[in-house]
């Protein structure tokens, strides 16, 4: 067990959501985000940042000078599913000393504490933040880029030159042109920006290679349209580049993160084939309309590919809500209304990509995954059957083999619980 896994190990075991309630320090959130505001108005250079799980995991390895620990795992693309979660912060260990830095001298650091472990995990780390920083004050007050989204950032971009660089920035692009994305983000989205859009090198793919590269690239983006502020996507690599680009050229740098998921309603990160570790939420997008977009983005996706971000999609529908919050991968929710839109949604799959379910050995063992989800939460009937004879041939297994009981795994099980499959603590 590695140095992280035994401080995990210590964590008192999560109660309620994993990023708790978001009527618990509402009011405080609220004040703190006009003040977050308030910075970004007329602070230059200034960079916001967020300490995600995946983040203190690498600080805190990297504080106990033990990176080398680092499994490949901890910073590859993942693997396939959509019907599980993965997430990781892209970074191998030569970014240590530059992560480090970009933590101490941001201008405002928001340290997750409502986020489990964070609560229980900061308190030992040892940044010294630069004088004159802020930081989230409480932890009632963190998570505060969904209540700044939610009610700050349209007024904040009203008349000023905007960008958003990330694996879904294109997505974005597309999306934000729809009638049904303007109805549904009216509430949010700046109706006088100006705004551009980037979409990063290799869609965010192999980041630990291309991070200076990408970083070129922003350059030119941020120069190219004179911005003002950028938003940034790109997991553990947007708070390196965000920190030094606001120095190098002087403007905002918003860590972004998950939040261009809320505004593109993607189950899946741009740069993966597997569920996102969480999901914040504004307003949904028709699975038709999210698709036509995602097919435009990604067109040269293997068909697992195309299956596993169509699942992962799917399983968006019937994930836990609530206007301005997240939840995690795991964190369901099977009312009326999210089973309703997972049936509409899954009506448009078969017609779309019913060609695709036997086009390969990968795309049949993903096709799997999401019948046996489907079946454990009786969505669909193909899902039950499914199910069942999947059962009733473990059985005939376990039976016909005794000896071999141990070493019989479920491949298509759901996510368990507690760790998604690639970095992130619980999806």
């Amino acid at each position: 067990m590695n140095y992280y896994a035994e401080l995990y190990k210590r964590c008192p075991p999560p109660t309620g959501n994993m990023f708790g309630s978001k009527n618990d320090g509402y009011a405080e959130r609220l004040a703190e985000a006009h003040r977050l505001t308030g910075m970004m108005q007329v602070q230059r250079p200034f960079c916001f940042l967020r300490l995600g799980d995946v983040e203190l995991k690498y600080l805190l390895t990297y504080q106990s000078n033990q990176l080398d620990q680092l499994d490949r795992s901890d910073y590859d693309d993942g693997r396939l599913s959509g019907t599980q979660g993965c997430g990781n912060p892209g970074l191998g260990p030569k970014y240590g000393e530059r992560l480090w830095r970009a933590y101490e001298q941001a201008d405002y650091v928001d340290f997750h504490e409502k986020n489990w472990p964070n609560e229980h995990l900061v308190p030992r780390l040892a940044l010294e933040m630069a004088p004159g920083s802020y930081r989230n004050p409480t932890k009632e007050a963190s998570l505060v880029f969904l209540t700044w989204t939610e009610s700050e950032f349209k007024q904040y971009c009203q008349d000023r030159r905007i960008g958003f660089a990330g694996a879904e920035a294109r997505l974005l692009d597309l999306l934000s042109q729809t009638p049904e994305f303007r109805r549904a983000a009216n509430d949010y989205w700046p109706e006088r920006a100006q705004i551009f859009y980037h979409q990063v090198r290799n869609d965010g793919r192999d980041l630990d290679a291309n991070l200076d590269l990408v970083k070129e690239d922003v350059r030119k983006f941020i120069k190219a349209h004179r911005l003002d502020t950028l938003f940034l996507a790109l997991g553990g690599g947007a708070k390196i580049l965000g920190y030094e680009l606001s120095r190098e050229l002087g403007i905002c740098c918003f860590d972004f993160g998950a939040t261009i998921r809320a505004f593109t309603y993607s189950g899946c990160d741009g740069n993966r084939v597997a569920r996102s570790p969480h999901s914040p939420f504004f307003f949904r997008i028709a699975f038709e309309t999210h698709m036509d977009a995602l097919e435009q983005v990604f067109p040269n996706l293997a068909p697992a590919e195309f299956l596993a971000k169509a699942h992962g999609q799917l399983l968006l529908e019937v994930m836990k809500k609530e206007v301005g919050w997240t939840f995690a991968s795991w964190e369901f929710d099977f009312s009326p209304e999210n089973v309703s839109a997972f049936r509409r949604g899954f009506k448009e799959y078969r017609q779309r990509y019913g060609k695709l379910f036997n086009s390969s050995s990968a795309a049949k063992m993903e096709r799997a995954g999401f019948l046996h989800f489907c079946g454990t939460h009786r969505l669909t009937l193909e899902g039950r059957v499914f199910l069942l004879s999947f059962r009733l041939k473990g059985l005939a297994r376990r039976y016909l083999h005794p000896r071999s009981r141990d070493r019989f795994t479920d491949a298509c099980a759901p996510q368990t619980l507690g760790r998604c499959r690639c970095g992130s603590l619980f999806g």
